[in-house]
């Protein structure tokens, strides 16, 4: 069967028949609920993941904070947080160091965050990097949270003096080629990367400065992406990558809900939509899968370790749920695949049809608390595996996806513009 056909028929959220907007509507409480409940009630920073044991002992991700603030964003259209104002002025005062009692941990040459820090002081955990797109993803979620609520000047001022607070231009390796730092040591960038990649959020962040601009002009406009490596994933069908190298899923999703000008692009819309197609295709393909079971997401896998599934590069058959939600856009029909996958696989309200042993019972209701995260697909293995770990980053991507389903993916670019920002260079 061909994955991902020409689409006959696109559902939209009034036309789902009852039992599938039944479904929605219980996976986006879910997908919101996840974040909200990850939520530090005093710092208003998040938690980096939702684990089923040792919740409070995790520290926060300066991403999932970008995440955070987006869902308040999410949560106040919905109607779900009347206070969402207030709580996103508690996190960007934690975030810039103006709440007493909480000072992230930053290079002191670029201002560039570490990825996780103490959700309560803000110290370095885990001796981790300073990292460039984590500070970048946190960011995005300031400005589109101020875009959200403008007229707040409270979240205005909060916002930009966390943009300022960055020199952007402190990552950018090579404007010319497109390479872009991962990391910063004591004011110096390391680990450069080549396009393309998630750092085109970074790469969207640095345009207020002349070198920044200048990468944005040369190799991260929509209207240059062609020129960046391509490989060939079906008839008429291209993703930009490096040959036998595609990239998770989630590099291509992240950028088209956070960059203005890739929301709004046909030529970004195609590139998202030919990786939905080989996503698909690699599954029914390669892993032997049902039509519905797809997706190469992030995340924690059976054996244990943290792993970016991808096409060629997913040996346990993990699917990723949210990475079907985060291509709605495109592919609108993958709200079917979600329900089938609830209803066969996952029915996470009715876990008594999953766990045939009831000591898999508490492991289920722990792991799919929040509906469709990560599954094996592996007939074989004599005892089900149930995900311990959903980290909040990957997850945006279900949370995103079902927004932009139900109410369109202007909600995204009505708030995602950061070049036209009234920002200090």
């Amino acid at each position: 069967m061909c994955a991902l056909p020409p689409l006959t028929y696109q559902p939209t959220y009034e036309a789902l028949p009852k039992p599938i907007r039944e479904f929605f509507d219980d996976q986006y409480c879910r997908a919101y609920q996840l974040v909200k409940d990850m939520r530090h009630p005093t710092t208003g920073l998040y938690y980096d993941a939702y684990i089923t044991t040792g919740q409070a002992k995790l520290p926060s991700s300066i991403a999932a904070t970008g995440v955070g603030l987006i869902s308040l964003c999410i949560g106040h259209h919905v109607g779900w947080e009347g206070d969402a104002p207030t709580q996103v002025i508690r996190t960007l005062q934690a975030m810039t160091g103006e709440l007493p009692g909480i000072n992230p941990y930053r290079d002191r040459h670029t201002g560039f965050i570490a990825h996780f820090i103490d959700a309560e002081t803000g110290a370095r955990r885990w001796n981790s990097e300073i990292s460039t797109i984590d500070t970048a993803l946190l960011v995005s979620g300031a400005l589109f949270a101020m875009q959200y609520f403008q007229g707040n000047s409270e979240i205005a001022r909060l916002a930009t003096k966390l943009y300022d607070s960055v020199r952007w231009e402190a990552a950018i390796c090579n404007p010319e080629t497109g390479d872009i730092y991962l990391e910063i040591e004591k004011g110096q960038g390391i680990n450069p990367l080549a396009p393309y990649n998630e750092y085109s959020i970074l790469a969207h962040m640095a345009r207020h400065s002349r070198p920044g601009e200048e990468l944005w002009q040369k190799i991260y406009d929509p209207k240059r992406l062609h020129l960046l490596p391509m490989q060939k994933v079906g008839p008429g069908r291209q993703i930009i990558c490096e040959i036998d190298n595609i990239p998770s899923s989630f590099v291509y999703q992240f950028p088209f809900y956070l960059v203005h000008e890739y929301t709004q692009s046909p030529i970004y819309q195609e590139l998202y939509t030919n990786i939905a197609y080989a996503d698909h295709l690699d599954w029914t393909e390669c892993h032997g899968a049902p039509t519905f079971v797809w997706g190469h997401g992030a995340g924690v896998t059976p054996s244990g370790h943290y792993h970016p599934d991808a096409i060629g590069n997913n040996r346990e058959s993990v699917a990723s749920p949210y990475i079907i939600g985060g291509f709605l856009p495109v592919y609108p029909q993958g709200v079917y695949d979600l329900y089938d996958i609830y209803q066969t696989i996952i029915p996470y309200d009715r876990p008594a049809l999953a766990a045939s042993d009831p000591l898999d019972l508490p492991r289920f209701q722990a792991a799919y608390r929040y509906g469709l995260t990560r599954f094996e697909l592996n007939p074989s293995s004599p005892r089900p595996w149930y995900p311990k770990h959903t980290s909040v980053i990957d997850w945006s991507s279900m949370l995103y996806g079902l927004t932009a389903f139900k109410y369109g993916v202007d909600f995204f670019a009505r708030y995602n513009q950061v070049h036209d920002l009234p920002l200090a260079s």
